[in-house]
């Protein structure tokens, strides 16, 4: 079932790529504050984590292969609703429409873990953008059609590609 290959591809990158360890914090100021400093905080202030070039590259990989895959389940998936619908064969269609369902939530959830790693936060509000959409497009109160879903689809590609796959530096000229 390509839901669950999707699912372990997901997973065994996610601990593939999982860094073992922790950045140190600073330590709190001690002594007094320097005069003219009263309003200056005493705890540190968080920082994002650094951002790890081949994590980055890893989760582009995946969210790039998760993307085709999401489409391609998407259009079999409702292929499989017509022909049903032809034959009259609702137990077929609510099979097809409970695998989209499944796939958009767990693509979802991947996507929001995946978010949680040293990536640039670009490609974080990216996956966290389109994991919100598929939740909602999982939704029994999604009203969007066919039609909707799959522009919503071709858009996700299009907003990971400027940031996974950037344009290619053009060659120094002497």
């Amino acid at each position: 079932m390509r839901s669950g290959r999707l699912t372990a591809l997901v997973l065994a990158g996610l601990l593939a790529t999982v860094v073992a360890g922790c950045s140190p914090v600073p330590a709190a100021v001690e002594g007094p504050l320097p005069t003219g400093s009263a309003s200056a905080s005493l705890s540190p202030s968080p920082t994002a984590p650094p951002v790890d070039a081949a994590v980055t590259l890893d989760v582009c990989n995946q969210v790039s292969a998760a993307s085709v895959a999401v489409t391609k389940v998407f259009k079999d998936q409702m292929a499989a609703i017509e022909q049903a619908a032809a034959h009259n064969d609702q137990a077929s269609m609510i099979t097809a429409a409970e695998t989209i369902n499944t796939q958009f939530v767990t693509v979802a959830a991947a996507f929001r873990d995946l978010a949680k790693l040293a990536i640039p936060p670009e490609l974080k509000t990216v996956l966290t953008d389109i994991a919100t959409a598929l939740t909602q497009m999982s939704s029994v109160a999604y009203a969007g059609t066919t039609v909707d879903i799959l522009k919503k689809l071709n858009d996700f590609d299009l907003a990971l590609t400027p940031i996974c796959r950037p344009p290619a530096s053009p060659s120094p000229t002497v």
